[in-house]
C-alpha cells in the first residue's frame, strides 16, 4: 500500500498541480531564480532529494518487506492512526492547491501573485505544507524506523526555513495585507505562528 500511495501523492501534490499551472498560465510550477536567496537554492534541493527518498523508500518497502528495512514494532492503532494521516493530509494538500489557484509555485517567484486568504488559507496561512506534513507523520507512523524519523525531522527543518523565506517575501511583496492577515492567522495550526504588530524595522514573529 505505500508504494502505491506515495506514487499517487506527487502525481495529485506535484505533477498534475504543475502541468494544471503550466496549461493556465504558461509558465513553470519550479521557481528557483538566481537572483533569489541563495538559501533558497539550498532547500530546493533538499527538497527535490528528499522526495527522491521517499521514491526509494517506498520501493524498497515494495521489493524487500518490511522485516529488511528494520521496521519497529508498534500497535496496530498507532499503524491505523498513520494512514488515517496520511488521508487527510493527502486532502489537505490537493484542496489548498485547488483554493490557491495560479498563484501556486514550488520556489519563491519574483513575479507578483494573488495573496489567497480564503477557504483552508483564512485557518492556516500554509494548509499545503500544514497537509505534507500530515501525510509524513502519517507515513512515519504506518512504517516506524529510524529512516522515516529522521526524514520527518529533516523535512520539518526544510519547511520551517522555506516558509520563513517565503513570509519574507510575502511582506514585502502585499506589505500591511500580508501583515495584518498573519497577525491573524496561525502559521501551520490555527492560531500558532501568527506574526506581531508591524514595528518600524518590519514585522516580527
Amino acid at each position: 500500500a505505500l508504494p502505491l500511495t506515495t506514487l499517487a501523492f506527487l502525481l495529485f501534490a506535484m505533477v498534475l498541480p504543475s502541468m494544471r499551472l503550466r496549461r493556465r498560465t504558461g509558465r513553470p510550477a519550479l521557481v528557483l531564480h538566481r537572483s533569489g536567496p541563495p538559501l533558497q537554492r539550498v532547500i530546493g534541493v533538499g527538497m527535490a532529494l528528499f522526495m527522491l527518498a521517499i521514491v526509494l523508500w517506498s520501493g524498497a518497502h515494495l521489493a524487500l518487506g518490511e522485516q529488511a528495512l528494520g521496521l519497529w514494532q508498534v500497535p496496530a492503532s498507532v499503524r491505523w492512526s498513520g494512514w488515517a494521516l496520511v488521508v487527510v493530509g493527502f486532502f489537505v494538500t490537493v484542496r489548498a492547491q485547488l483554493e490557491m489557484g495560479t498563484s501556486w509555485r514550488i520556489g519563491i517567484d519574483s513575479e507578483r501573485t494573488e495573496l489567497v486568504t480564503g477557504g483552508l488559507f483564512g485557518i492556516v496561512r500554509n494548509p499545503i505544507f500544514t497537509g505534507m506534513l500530515t501525510v509524513l507523520t502519517g507515513v512515519m507512523l504506518a512504517t516506524p524506523s529510524a529512516w522515516t524519523v529522521m526524514g520527518w525531522l529533516d523535512y520539518v527543518l526544510l519547511v520551517s526555513l522555506q516558509v520563513r523565506l517565503e513570509e519574507d517575501h510575502l511582506l514585502r511583496l502585499h506589505g500591511a495585507d500580508y501583515a495584518r492577515y498573519a497577525q491573524r492567522v496561525g502559521r501551520f495550526v490555527p492560531g500558532v505562528g501568527r506574526l506581531g504588530s508591524p514595528t518600524a524595522t518590519g514585522v516580527t514573529v
